[in-house]
């Protein structure tokens, strides 16, 4: 029913990922709008975003929705809040977060005399990340995962104010709209009955 006549390709799914047609303005609104919509009390919808936002500083991308999904299903905030949270990591903030929870694993595994230390290099690209990957995975992934979480834990409070109070806000407005639009329909319904 809500499937295009003509389906994307792969790169143009891809360009839209990285860069949607409607424009960024627009999919922040369209976001927004998904958030305020959910059914459930704010502080359970807060949790749930900044549950999505901190799983995107560990290291495997492809269960991160999964990973917030459990850890809100455990926690007892919303699901769906978080699959929509896991969207701060996205192609433009990964290598920012990962930069981090790289170099802040690798402090970690210094600091305790552990081998699987790495030392970032200062010119950093793609290739030669995945020659390390490739050739030495746990010397990257092991402090990643271990910085990932650890940034995760410490970073979900300041996440949870960051999406609680504009969540709170936008719920009251649209409440207050609703009661509005509902006390002009009364007032209308009877007006005509009055005629």
């Amino acid at each position: 029913m809500f499937k295009r006549r003509i389906p994307l390709t792969f790169f143009q799914n891809l360009k839209e990922i990285l860069w949607p047609s409607m424009g960024w303005p627009r999919a922040f609104k369209y976001v927004q709008r998904r958030v305020i919509r959910i059914s459930d009390n704010s502080k359970k919808i807060a949790a749930g975003l900044a549950f999505g936002a901190v799983i995107s500083f560990t290291p495997i991308v492809g269960t991160h929705i999964i990973q917030a999904g459990l850890l809100a299903y455990i926690f007892r905030a919303n699901v769906v809040a978080a699959a929509i949270g896991t969207l701060v990591g996205n192609p433009w903030t990964f290598p920012f977060m990962w930069w981090a929870a790289i170099s802040f694993g690798s402090f970690l595994f210094g600091l305790f005399g552990l081998p699987a230390s790495t030392n970032l290099p200062e010119a950093m690209n793609f290739s030669i990340f995945w020659d390390v990957m490739r050739h030495e995975p746990l010397r990257v992934f092991l402090p990643w995962c271990m910085g990932g979480y650890l940034i995760a834990l410490l970073s979900w409070p300041f996440f949870y104010y960051l999406f609680y109070y504009p969540v709170k806000a936008a719920k009251i407005a649209r409440r207050k709209a609703r009661l509005r639009k509902a006390l002009k329909t009364a007032r209308e319904v009877t007006e005509k009955k009055t005629k």
